[in-house]
């Protein structure tokens, strides 16, 4: 038998935001070589670069990518959320489902959290601040408020565990950088990235028993067609145990039998296998 365990939006969201850190790093330590002259424009370099200040464009450029890293982060959030208005999976919650045609990642994510139960805690309060952090950088006049509920979340916090859990992050700054409207630092970037990422993993464990095992396993069929045909083609002996594990890269796992509803047997998947239900 086979369980799910993930779902393939998860996947799909890691591959987004994964690498969202190193990369601003990566960027961050390019810059830096700029701004002390250890690098420089090599001439095979085919484009027009000649600022004023090195050191002061080095700067400017450093604010942008952190910046940039935020939105891009917040986008990997609002990709996952927007997954979840299309099959496989099914939501029978009408508040749910009439927030999901509004398209605001805000609500999106306070209604996904209630239908979860997950309650407000430190990461969710500060991907709540990232949100509203980076509209307001990204929307022109935007003058986005953190909401109390988050704001007295993080300014009660214990700050020294907010200091352990994200490498010397300051949680009162935090928030009063986001107040005088300057551009998140790179540790401020790193906790809403890792607070995503986190809240994510933990919502999709309750979400994954709203998905529809027959669809799921039908758009994995139609996504991956030249796959499923190379297991259709081996022998019949083989062909389930090659069908159970291309599913099992999808999302699935082992199982003996648990509560879960979302469970095959094996008879069911190769029913599935062959295009029946």
């Amino acid at each position: 038998m086979l369980e799910l365990n993930w779902s393939g939006h998860l996947n799909h969201f890691k591959s987004l935001i994964g690498q969202t850190n190193h990369y601003l790093i990566t960027i961050l330590v390019g810059l830096e070589g700029v701004r002390t002259g250890k690098v420089t424009k090599d001439e095979t370099f085919n484009v027009t670069w000649n600022p004023k200040s090195v050191e002061e464009s080095a700067v400017r450029s450093r604010r942008f990518a952190r910046n940039s890293a935020l939105s891009w982060a917040i986008d990997s959030l609002d990709a996952y959320l927007s997954y979840l208005r299309k099959k496989p999976f099914e939501f029978s919650d009408h508040q749910l489902i009439k927030v999901f045609s509004e398209r605001s990642i805000y609500k999106s994510l306070k209604e996904v959290t209630r239908f979860c139960n997950y309650q407000t805690d430190l990461p969710l309060s500060i991907i709540h601040l990232g949100i509203q952090w980076r509209n307001n950088l990204v929307h022109f006049h935007a003058d986005n408020e953190l909401e109390p509920e988050y704001r007295k979340f993080l300014l009660e916090y214990d700050q020294t565990k907010v200091a352990e859990r994200f490498r010397g992050l300051d949680g009162n700054l935090m928030v009063n950088n986001f107040d005088e409207r300057n551009s998140p630092t790179l540790k401020e970037v790193a906790a809403i990235i890792q607070c995503i990422h986190f809240v994510v993993l933990e919502l999709d464990k309750v979400l994954i028993q709203n998905v529809n095992l027959e669809d799921y396993i039908k758009q994995l069929i139609a996504d991956n067609d030249l796959e499923y045909k190379n297991i259709m083609a081996a022998s019949p002996d083989k062909r389930l145990k090659k069908f159970q594990q291309f599913l099992i890269t999808k999302g699935f796992k082992e199982t003996n039998g648990t509560t879960s509803t979302n469970i095959l047997t094996d008879e069911k998947i190769e029913k599935l296998m062959n295009g029946s239900s």
